[in-house]
């Protein structure tokens, strides 16, 4: 992991603290994970002690011994599912070729970096929920949101290899200004029920298009 965003996302609370024993921590990575899926499956609000215990198939006092409220369950698990995202950004940009010759595999390669995307297939749109539900939760508490700048600006590092591989500028204003317009058009769709990584990289790709005619311009 990134040391930056490692660190902005450790020293969550809880209340068994450093010296849980093996078999708490494999409880309180079993809870994690169930959380983490309840928050892909059915977004924020399904995340309460109860669902979570349920799934995890652990008692219920489990969830109220392992973390120190609802939030922080919650927290922990939002950060454990950002991992998993930045994972997949990594794989994205790792496996491109070192030279993206047109607007649109810039664009593509783009949206699967923002999207955390597997190789063969798109993120599900309710995924994609989740992950902008995480920036109004952020909104709302502040615990979360040195995770959310941590990931944001790794996100636009990823972001500055991309659009330096298609030859277009790559500060990272320019990174932040195209992870801007995936957002948009990926928060657009999702509320119009448009296909949102496709809506998203033609948008995506009108710009880089524009800023390629640019370039030649002025060279």
């Amino acid at each position: 992991m990134d040391a930056t965003f490692s660190a902005a996302t450790t020293g969550a609370v809880t209340r068994a603290g450093r010296g849980q024993s093996a078999r708490g921590q494999h409880r309180q990575t079993i809870l994690l994970e169930a959380a983490a899926d309840l928050l892909l499956e059915e977004g924020v609000s399904a995340v309460n002690h109860r669902a979570v215990a349920a799934k995890a198939e652990l008692p219920l006092a489990a969830t109220t011994y392992y973390f120190a409220s609802l939030q922080d369950l919650r927290d922990q698990a939002i950060r454990q599912l950002a991992d998993r995202w930045l994972q997949r950004a990594r794989a994205a940009v790792g496996g491109l070729p070192q030279q993206l010759d047109t607007a649109e595999d810039v664009a593509r390669a783009l949206v699967r970096v923002v999207t955390g995307a597997g190789p063969t297939a798109d993120t599900p749109p309710h995924h994609l929920f989740v992950m902008y539900e995480r920036y109004l939760e952020a909104g709302r508490h502040p615990s979360l949101r040195p995770l959310v700048v941590a990931y944001n600006d790794e996100l636009a590092t990823l972001a500055q290899q991309v659009l330096q591989r298609g030859g277009l500028p790559c500060s990272q204003q320019d990174a932040r200004l195209a992870l801007a317009v995936v957002d948009g058009a990926l928060i657009t769709a999702l509320a119009e029920g448009q296909p949102p990584t496709r809506t998203a990289a033609r948008a995506l790709a009108t710009l880089v298009a524009g800023v390629e005619r640019d370039v030649v311009h002025s060279a």
